[in-house]
């Protein structure tokens, strides 16, 4: 390959990257930076200032998340509708949280960032 086909060649790729970008097609990071936590039966995650808690299965047990403050006190969320998710807002000051189901127990504590 010769060099000006190498420059060429080089020019199409790089002129072609600025398009795409130009277009806001490049993958981005997921607006979504939260990370879901599991336990059986349920799932939950922070969002920014908010916690969304899902219930996953249908089995009589009811999932709610439980929140750690800055301060050392613990708050819990409301329950999650059967087979559904709640998100609720909560303050800067939560620094981890967990999900619980009844009789599946807990997930570890999870740092909220």
């Amino acid at each position: 390959m010769g060099h000006k086909t190498r420059n060429a060649l080089r020019s199409l790729v790089v002129g072609a990257g600025v398009a795409v970008a130009a277009l806001g097609v490049v993958p981005s990071v997921s607006a979504d930076s939260g990370h879901y936590i599991y336990v059986t039966g349920g799932k939950a995650k922070f969002d920014g200032s908010w916690i969304t808690v899902c219930d996953t299965a249908v089995d009589g047990n009811r999932v709610r998340a439980h929140l750690y403050r800055n301060d050392g006190q613990v708050f819990y969320t409301g329950w999650a509708p059967s087979q559904s998710c709640t998100t609720e807002g909560h303050p800067t000051s939560i620094l981890r949280f967990r999900v619980c189901a009844e009789n599946n127990g807990c997930s570890a504590w999870h740092d909220r960032y």
